[in-house]
């Protein structure tokens, strides 16, 4: 973060619809901040196969030094296993980020969009989820996968769950409980399975909720969650979990409100944050200029947010307003991207959303 009111943001465009929406992104951002009074120093770099083609890696040493020297960063969608077997990341480059660079809280708010026809019309929740963790293999071990294949016929796969890394989400679950004046913190949980590990993970929630006098905390397991979600949404406002069963939670939630087209997210730790739309590449629709950019806006406004709670600068959260407003304006006004039923292409929404300004 520079003096002088100036927000340096890195950009990591992405595959698939990446670029499209990217540009998008950074077109209505920079519109939002002049008209907030923000200086945005935008910086690209390389992620996915455009950085394999150049340097025969996924993620290149340097992005990495962009990033390192950017607090923020704006994500494009990555693929998720297609890369060459030999890229050093496994086919993963969004999973080393989160854990080289500590990014160990994802958080998922996911809201109805009439537009979407949405199965619960006023659903409102936020997933917090753990996301250096969990059962995911590519973030799990301090060095190789953790998947192993003893023998052909033979899987195995390792969960961790440290009671360093517990501690720390649960204080983030805590304290975003505060800041967003959320009375009930569930957490979601397996215990009567996972013994050790949602034991260990369960455990550093209780010892905090004495000192979190105004939120109260109750443990949810997550089969009961998947199961009573659906009939009773509004008693879930804001929920906690670990790094799988948050995934398929905000996915679960999103299907009720209509699709991952419209949801953000924001992975954040001590240093560091991105915002990334929950929605994957879109390879059947990449480079037509249809692409829906809105979640990825939403997440950048989300990102912004991060900024304002750590340097308090009041710009920061003005043009992340703005962009939110205007956003919601567009589309209201009925220029909406094809999956919403509209017209308009991803250039042309943009447009929309600053003319809304």
């Amino acid at each position: 973060m520079a003096n002088n009111n100036e927000t340096r943001i890195a950009v990591l465009a992405g595959d698939g619809i990446g670029p499209e929406i990217t540009a998008a992104t950074v077109k209505v951002l920079k519109a939002a901040a002049r008209k907030s009074g923000l200086a945005v120093k935008v910086k690209e770099a390389l992620i996915g196969w455009k950085a394999y083609e150049k340097h025969k890696t996924t993620l290149p040493e340097a992005t990495l030094r962009v990033l390192r020297e950017h607090e923020g960063w704006i994500v494009g969608p990555t693929f998720a296993g297609e890369y060459p077997k030999d890229d050093g990341y496994n086919g993963h480059p969004n999973g080393f980020l989160r854990q080289h660079f500590k990014l160990f809280a994802n958080v998922r708010p996911v809201k109805a969009w009439p537009q979407l026809n949405p199965l619960v019309p006023d659903l409102d929740i936020t997933v917090l989820r753990e996301n250096t963790q969990g059962f995911y293999p590519d973030r799990n071990m301090a060095w190789g996968y953790g998947e192993f294949k003893p023998t052909n016929d033979v899987a195995l796969s390792i969960r961790v769950i440290t009671r360093e890394a517990a501690e720390r989400f649960a204080k983030f679950a805590f304290d975003y409980a505060v800041t967003t004046r959320q009375p009930r913190l569930f957490v979601a949980h397996k215990r009567t399975a996972l013994i050790q590990t949602d034991g260990l993970f369960i455990s550093a929630f209780e010892a905090l909720q004495p000192k979190y006098k105004t939120v109260k905390m109750e443990l949810v397991r997550i089969d009961t969650f998947a199961s009573s979600f659906p009939r009773d949404p509004q008693r879930f406002r804001l929920v906690a979990t670990s790094n799988l069963f948050g995934d398929i939670m905000s996915d679960q939630s999103s299907g009720l409100a209509g699709g991952v087209g419209m949801a953000p997210s924001l992975c954040a730790g001590p240093e560091h944050a991105y915002g990334q739309a929950v929605h994957g590449t879109g390879p059947d629709i990449a480079g037509k200029g249809i692409a829906n950019p809105s979640a990825l806006m939403l997440s950048t406004a989300m990102l912004l947010r991060w900024y304002f709670q750590r340097n308090g600068n009041r710009a920061c959260l003005a043009t992340a307003d703005l962009m939110d407003s205007s956003l919601r304006a567009a589309i209201d006004a009925g220029n909406a991207t094809r999956d919403l039923g509209g017209k308009a292409t991803t250039e042309s929404f943009a447009k929309a959303v600053i003319a809304a300004m």
